[in-house]
């Protein structure tokens, strides 16, 4: 069971709240963040997937 509700926009303007809550959710944790920003959690704040980096010889050895 996944820990986020699923929910997919049916009009413009459901898409429209949806996102405009997400910006208002990441400016409130960037005012408030004194240090530097997790991009894992800004992208899932967001609703973008970060692409992936390609692996080291030494990760890939570690794994």
């Amino acid at each position: 069971m996944s820990k986020y509700i699923d929910f997919t926009p049916e009009t413009a303007s459901e898409e429209y709240a949806l996102l405009a809550g997400r910006v208002e959710a990441f400016a409130a944790y960037v005012a408030q963040e004194k240090y530097s920003i997790s991009r894992n959690l800004c992208a899932a704040m967001l609703g973008f997937a970060l692409p992936e980096e390609p692996k080291t010889t030494r990760e890939e050895a570690d794994a």
